[in-house]
């Protein structure tokens, strides 16, 4: 495996906690790789736990530029975007939604290639289930809707024009369009879309309608990778039995705790932890539902 960067955004409390899990399970499967994560510039320090996850892992807590002036109302969606674009001495790098957890390395397959940008298929049609809108957002920028399609991973699994999960997305830091990474021309790609083009709907999927758009803009090829590397388990979907995923999307904590490897991954991230920190970050792991009583999410 080439040099790895697996990067994530943490930035409020939710996203802390989660973050414990999801650092402590990229170390014990990519023992090598660059562990990153992104804060909001500025931001008050991170509560013990989370700063000593990152200590004990190796990874870095780096700071998030601002979203002020990139796009034209509040965007939390678009720090995922905003964390690719940063520059990482890295040959390829991994952006992760913090809600996942590691279950098994990644493999070389699942990386991609020089001009491409490897990706996992939407699991349905969230936006875009008109053409028409899809026609409007790439003629805005002088292209034909594409004609290939691809097949979604979950309910009827249709066939759409090409349209991703933005929770998994991988690209070379050594591949230059004009002088930008990937990262970069998706920014650009979605701060233009959400400044330029009159489509309904946009919130909260622009970074998902930029992501193909970006890619066929700057004439990169898309790697669809298996879906055991964003397995998304919301709205009660069962998982595999045996269960195969390398990276298990859950979404939400009562989604991940009906999981039976659950418990093993929580206690992996306290186990990075100084004793002396483990009720600190019991509380954040139950204040977010991950521990405790189940709790009802928004």
């Amino acid at each position: 495996m080439p040099d790895l960067a697996f990067l994530f955004v943490v930035e409020g409390p939710r996203l802390e906690a989660q973050s414990l899990l999801l650092a402590a399970s990229i170390r014990r499967h990519h023992p090598k790789a660059m562990i990153l994560g992104y804060r909001p510039l500025g931001a008050e320090p991170p509560p013990a736990p989370v700063a000593a996850i990152f200590a004990a892992t190796g990874g870095l807590l780096l700071p998030l530029p601002p979203a002020r002036g990139i796009w034209r109302g509040p965007y939390p969606h678009g720090n995922k975007i905003i964390a690719l674009a940063q520059p990482r001495d890295a040959a390829i790098s991994v952006f992760l939604d913090t809600d996942m957890v590691m279950t098994a390395p990644l493999a070389p397959e699942d990386m991609p290639g020089h001009g491409e940008v490897s990706v996992v298929p939407e699991g349905i049609q969230s936006w875009g289930k008109e053409e028409g809108r899809w026609e409007r957002v790439y003629a805005h920028f002088g292209l034909p809707l594409p004609e290939e399609r691809i097949r979604l991973l979950r309910g009827a699994r249709r066939h759409s024009p090409p349209y991703f999960n933005a929770g998994f997305v991988a690209q070379r830091e050594t591949d230059r369009v004009e002088g930008m990474t990937f990262g970069q021309l998706w920014l650009d790609t979605a701060r233009r879309i959400d400044h330029e083009v009159g489509v309904a709907n946009k919130r909260p999927w622009l970074d998902q309608i930029a992501l193909p758009v970006a890619l066929r803009r700057f004439g990169l090829r898309y790697r669809l990778i298996d879906e055991a590397a964003n397995f998304s388990i919301s709205n009660g979907r069962k998982l595999p039995d045996p269960f195969t995923p390398k990276v298990l999307h859950y979404h939400r904590s009562g989604f991940l705790r009906a999981w039976d490897g659950a418990d093993a991954v929580i206690a992996q991230a306290l186990d990075c932890l100084p004793p002396a920190l483990h009720p600190e970050a019991e509380a954040m792991l139950t204040a977010a539902g991950f521990l405790g009583d189940l709790i009802e999410e928004s």
